[in-house]
C-alpha cells in the first residue's frame, strides 16, 4: 500500500469510528474509490472492535496516546522504515519496532500521534526532542539515528533497545505476599549507578529530562540501562547552544507535565525547576527499587 492510500485509510478510519456502527458500511463504502483502502479500513475497524488490544497494549495505553491510529500504521511504511508492531505508547506518540530496509537492521520508530500533529507546540517539541537526542551520547541514553519527514506522520528513528522497562522489571521481582516491589539491593545499585551516569550526562549538556520513571528506563539483557524519552527535556546551558536554531517552547504558566508519582514538589506546583526535579526523581525510582 502507498503512502498516499495509508493517509486514505487513516482518514476515513478515524472518521468512521465518530459514526454508528450500523451506519459504517455505508459510510466507508461511499468513503473509499479504493478497493485495497476500503478493505484495508473494513480490517482496522474489525481489529479496533475486537482483539486490536494485543502485545502488552492496554486501554490506558490507548487513552495516553491521544489517537487510535495505533492500529493504523502497523504493517506501513514510513520512508524507507516498515512498521511492525507496536511497543508502546504515551502523551506525544507511539513507537513501533521497524525494519530499516535499506540498512537491513531493526530500530524503533516513534510516530507523532495523530491528535497532535496539527498543534504547533506539540510538533516543535517532537522536533526539540530529535535534537536533544542527537546532542546527547552516552552509552546509558537511547540513541536517535534520524528523523522521517515528507509523506506521511512525523517520525523519529530510534535506536531499538532490546529488554524490558524498570517498571516491568520491577514488578516482576516484587513479593506477591506481601505487594511491595524490590530488586536485589546489588541489582539496584547496579541500575543506579547507571541512570546517575546517564543523568549526569544529559545535565552537564544542560538538558534536564522531566520525566524520569521506571517506564521510561530500559534494561537489556546483560544488564545496561538505557534512558529513553526526552519528549518532555527542558534545555539550557551548552544543550541550549547546540539547540540554538530551534524556537522556545514554553509551558504554559502552571501547567505540570511530568508523572505524578516521580514528581518534585516543585514540579508538582507548577514552579520552574532544574535538573533538581530529575535528583528527586532519581530517588523515588530508588526507593521503588
Amino acid at each position: 500500500m502507498t503512502q498516499a492510500q495509508w493517509r486514505v485509510v487513516e482518514e476515513v478510519f478515524h472518521a468512521a469510528r465518530e459514526r454508528d456502527p450500523d451506519d459504517r458500511d455505508a459510510f466507508v463504502d461511499a468513503a473509499c474509490t479504493d478497493d485495497v483502502v476500503r478493505r484495508e479500513v473494513r480490517a482496522l475497524l474489525s481489529q479496533r472492535d475486537g482483539p486490536l488490544l494485543r502485545d502488552g497494549l492496554t486501554g490506558a495505553m490507548l487513552a495516553a496516546g491521544g489517537s487510535g491510529a495505533i492500529a493504523v500504521l502497523e504493517g506501513h511504511t514510513l520512508g524507507h522504515y516498515r512498521l511492525g508492531p507496536l511497543l508502546g505508547a504515551g502523551s506525544m506518540g507511539e513507537v513501533y519496532r521497524a525494519r530499516d530496509t535499506v540498512l537491513g537492521r531493526d530500530v524503533a520508530v516513534k510516530v507523532l500521534s495523530r491528535d497532535l500533529r496539527d498543534h504547533g507546540t506539540w510538533t516543535a517539541r517532537f522536533q526539540r526532542e530529535a535534537r536533544i537526542l542527537a546532542a546527547l551520547r552516552h552509552p546509558n541514553i537511547a540513541t536517535i539515528h534520524g528523523v522521517v519527514t515528507g509523506d506521511g506522520p512525523p517520525a523519529l528513528v530510534l535506536e531499538l533497545v532490546e529488554g524490558p522497562t524498570l517498571a516491568a522489571a520491577i514488578a516482576a521481582a516484587g513479593d506477591a505476599g506481601s505487594g511491595r516491589p524490590r530488586l536485589p539491593v546489588a541489582a539496584a545499585l547496579r541500575i543506579a549507578s547507571q541512570l546517575v551516569e546517564a543523568l549526569g550526562a544529559a545535565h552537564a549538556a544542560g538538558v534536564t529530562h522531566r520525566d524520569l520513571k521506571p517506564a521510561n528506563v530500559t534494561v537489556t539483557g546483560d544488564g545496561l540501562v538505557k534512558v529513553l524519552d526526552f519528549g518532555l527535556a527542558q534545555i539550557g546551558g551548552a544543550a541550549g547552544a547546540v539547540l540554538g536554531s530551534l524556537p522556545p517552547v514554553e509551558t504554559a504558566g502552571g501547567v505540570v507535565l511530568g508523572t505524578v508519582a516521580y514528581m518534585s514538589p516543585e514540579q508538582a506546583r507548577g514552579h520552574a525547576v532544574d535538573h533538581r526535579t530529575d535528583v528527586w526523581a532519581f530517588g523515588c525510582i530508588l526507593f521503588e527499587m
